[in-house]
């Protein structure tokens, strides 16, 4: 029986993978990860002193500006129990919920911190600090996974972290950007692992992280996130098992054959499905509503133009090193982009270098290293958007990728590339593999020589170099801006050159004192105080450049944030009339959602996936037609600069911070239509409205014909009895059968009832909803029932039972299997 026992010990011994990475201690300098995390905590905590220990806040105009449809979002949950699923106050309405523009309570991890700030007062900004040292710690993990030194993985986590890109996102208002690039690690780790070991629980966490990391909101990282897995589960099957001898995490037993790649990479492919199924509550409404929104109602996507309009140049790519080389952002920058704030691609001299000697030495596993060549190569090349054929090809050909913009976001996937070759080269240095210390010392040598004479040259031909540099950066500006009103002159160009030359002798200077730390830990030699050397200088170059990007959003705490944006026109237009009883146009705020904030209804406003029926109204500028603005009922129109004749159809009714004009000929919300005129193509109506040959007042125009018979409607009334923001209610008293036109916007989830009756809703007016009724006194009632999101409840929610059911079964399962023979043992036999 002993025996029987000894050998399925030692065959379960013999099957077990190989001990992670970051289970093997680093000789000589422990660094296990508990402790890395508390000096990743350290870190994290130090660099945002001003908002964790002084008080103060981030106020970035994303971040500060007025709530918009927040504060009436918040109101109907907890005042009215009312989940908000449409926004009415912007556009002529639009979905809230599925156009992602405000969906509470969907992230799960939000709710313990948001408990814990209900008992600690704990500064405001710090569940986004929180992020950064979780995405340091995942880039941490990742590193040590993909077989680099703890040493390599802490220097790899800090350079990635506090690259200014990721400091850029977060500080400048974009949370849910930066939550979920903090994601992006953390997924790759779980990937890994599952790719390696093939454990249950492994592909179900990656199920769950990956769920949680669509519904905190940012689909395009979200996608950048899956294609990096996805590319790497290619990589690991297309590489070949490595030799007997290799070392560290990639060693044989720690790789699966060709054949177990395949079925794990489908593995991978499930876990993608699952977590779109764990975030179905969000993802399902998000994904029907693109089908009506500009990013997806008409040919699939936002159009090329549209997508590829923040396409880094190739000749910005040099501030990977030197963040000056295209200016610095602002007034400075001549890059290819429209306008920036900072140098999007800047990793930083010493993270590059680093590249070097991981690849020469050939440190950390196969698969792995091929990755991050792979998706480094992928970042650029996308990040070049309109500059390189690939954008085009992916947004022609891969799906869903015609539904995003910014070209540049992806040098996120960069970042993490860089870092995790940053940490295989310092690997190379201080754990050097047999024959690759020779390697490294040419590497270092040469780095040396090239950093020298690259400094010599630049300061020896500044004079040369600075007149060529203006001439070109003034020709790239001029000929981007040509039609636009910007001038980017010689004194933009010179100042743009000040950054460069400057940045480029620092970044020298840091390079070179990154070869002599390099230098002094060959082989291992003082690894402790070289990488403290070498963090040292790795937060040197990086904290600068990214407490610059931060620092003009860096201020004091706003008392009352919801009231940002009150005026005496907030305070005179909250008194003019009940909800639905009116809408605005403010002629200089059209793309501001401040009046939204104190439940003021407005034509226009800001989302950056409108309804392509708004966009096509918004296109022909309707907001500026008298007869349309009658028909959407416009009362007022908010103007900040008085007007020196004011136009006969309106009249001053305050004035103020903001001049209030009424628009006199103002139609009410609802109105009871008697006559009806097709027009086909219906796109025509919105020419033959704002021509104004129409009486909105009167007739209404349809897109097909109904084949009602109308009237008489005189002396019919319509009154709005309530109107929330998923349900509308009205009485109409008519002496004929009418159309009720309702002046919000047309969407296939709303339903309408008459005195509890389904009725159809018609498309009027090409943007608006109207219900027929017959003569008498009847009650209409609309109601916006999306069954996408009731379809994604239910779909996460067993999505989320299979998830957890895979991360706590097998264990459960083999404490089971554990306890029977011991049960059997003990079990009485007569």
């Amino acid at each position: 029986m002993a025996d029987r026992k000894s050998q399925r010990a030692a065959a379960r011994a013999r099957r077990a993978p190989a001990p992670p990475a970051a289970a093997r201690p680093a000789p000589g300098f422990p660094l296990p990860t508990r402790r890395v995390a508390i000096v990743l905590a350290i870190l994290t905590l130090v660099f945002f002193y001003q908002v964790m220990l002084l008080g103060r806040t981030f106020v970035a105009p994303d971040a500060i500006q007025p709530a918009g449809f927040v504060r009436v979002g918040e109101e109907s949950l907890w005042k009215e129990h009312t989940y908000p699923l449409w926004n009415p106050l912007v556009f002529l309405g639009m979905p809230s919920f599925g156009s992602g523009a405000y969906n509470p309570l969907i992230y799960p991890p939000d709710w313990p911190l948001g408990a814990i700030q209900k008992v600690v007062p704990l500064p405001d900004q710090t569940w986004l600090v929180l992020y950064y040292f979780l995405g340091a710690l995942f880039m941490f993990l990742l590193a040590r996974e993909w077989g680099a030194a703890a040493e390599g993985a802490l220097i790899g986590a800090v350079a990635f972290v506090f690259a200014p890109n990721l400091i850029a996102v977060g500080t400048h208002g974009h949370g849910s950007q930066l939550v979920d690039s903090a994601y992006t690690p953390l997924l790759l780790w779980l990937a890994t692992r599952w790719m390696r070991r093939g454990r249950l629980p492994d592909l179900a966490w990656l199920a769950l992280a990956g769920g949680f990391q669509i519904l905190r909101g940012h689909v395009q990282i979200c996608f950048y996130t899956w294609l990096a897995v996805g590319l790497y589960g290619v990589v690991e099957c297309l590489v070949p098992a490595p030799a007997a001898g290799e070392s560290g995490a990639a060693a044989a037993g720690a790789r699966p054959d060709r054949r177990t790649a395949l079925i794990r990479l489908a593995g991978l492919g499930a876990a993608a499905a699952l977590a779109f199924g764990i975030s179905a509550f969000y993802s399902l409404p998000l994904r029907d509503y693109a089908r009506y929104s500009i990013r997806g109602a008409q040919g699939g996507g936002v159009g090329m133009e549209y997508a590829t309009a923040w396409s880094m140049a190739p000749y910005e790519l040099p501030e990977m090193v030197v963040p000056g080389w295209v200016g610095f952002g602002g007034a400075t920058y001549w890059g290819g982009m429209p306008f920036t704030d900072y140098p999007n691609a800047h990793v930083g001299m010493v993270a590059v270098l680093l590249l070097l000697p991981a690849f020469v030495a050939g440190a950390g596993a196969r698969a792995p290293r091929l990755f991050a060549v792979a998706l480094a190569l992928l970042a650029i090349l996308v990040a070049f958007g309109s500059h390189f054929p690939l954008y085009a090809f992916l947004y022609d050909h891969l799906p869903l990728f015609n539904k995003f913009r910014v070209p540049v976001m992806i040098v996120l996937l960069l970042q993490v590339a860089v870092a995790a070759g940053g940490a295989w080269g310092w690997s190379a240095l201080i754990e050097p593999r047999p024959g690759g210390a020779a390697r490294v010392t040419r590497v270092l040598l040469g780095s040396g020589i090239a950093l020298l004479a690259a400094l010599l040259i630049g300061l020896a031909g500044r004079a040369a170099w600075q007149a060529a540099y203006i001439q070109t950066a003034v020709a790239a500006k001029g000929h981007l801006l040509h039609l636009s009103g910007e001038n980017f002159d010689a004194g933009a160009a010179a100042g743009a050159w000040a950054e460069c030359s400057t940045s480029f002798v620092r970044a020298c200077l840091i390079g070179l004192a990154a070869v002599a730390i390099g230098w002094f830990a060959r082989g291992g030699r003082q690894r402790a105080a070289a990488t403290l050397g070498l963090l040292a200088l790795v937060l040197i170059e990086l904290w600068p450049v990214s407490t610059r990007v931060m620092a003009p959003v860096i201020g004091e705490r706003v008392a009352r944030p919801l009231d940002v944006g009150r005026d005496d026109a907030i305070d005179f237009l909250e008194h003019a009339g009940p909800p639905g009883s009116f809408r605005i146009v403010p002629f200089d705020e059209l793309q501001s959602n401040r009046f939204a904030t104190f439940g003021i209804a407005s034509v226009t406003g800001y989302h950056a996936a409108k309804t392509q029926l708004y966009q096509e109204f918004n296109q022909r500028r309707g907001y500026l037609m008298p007869a349309w603005l009658r028909l959407l009922n416009v009362r007022y129109v908010v103007v900040q600069q008085p007007y020196q004749q004011v136009p006969a159809y309106l009249k001053v009714v305050h004035q103020g911070a903001s001049e209030v004009l009424e628009f006199i000929p103002w139609l009410p919300r609802v109105t009871v239509i008697g006559r009806y005129r097709v027009i086909s193509p219906g796109y025509s109506i919105l020419d033959s409205i704002g021509a104004g040959g129409i009486d909105s007042g009167t007739m209404t125009l349809l897109e097909r014909d109904p084949g009602l018979t109308l009237g008489p409607v005189e002396g019919a009334t319509a009154t709005i009895e309530s109107y929330r923001l998923n349900d509308v209610s009205i009485a109409v008293d008519t002496p004929g059968a009418a159309l009720v036109r309702l002046a919000d916007l047309w969407y296939p989830d709303w339903v309408a009832s008459v005195d509890g009756r389904p009725a159809e809703i018609i498309k009027a007016d090409y943007l608006l909803r109207a219900v027929a009724v017959p003569a008498g006194h009847h009650r209409i009632e609309f109601h916006y029932r999306s069954k996408a999101v009731r379809d994604g409840l239910a779909v996460s929610l067993a999505s989320l039972l299979i998830a957890v059911l895979g991360v706590a079964g097998p264990p459960l399962l083999r404490r089971w299997r554990a306890g029977r023979p011991r049960a059997a043992a003990a079990a009485p036999t007569g």
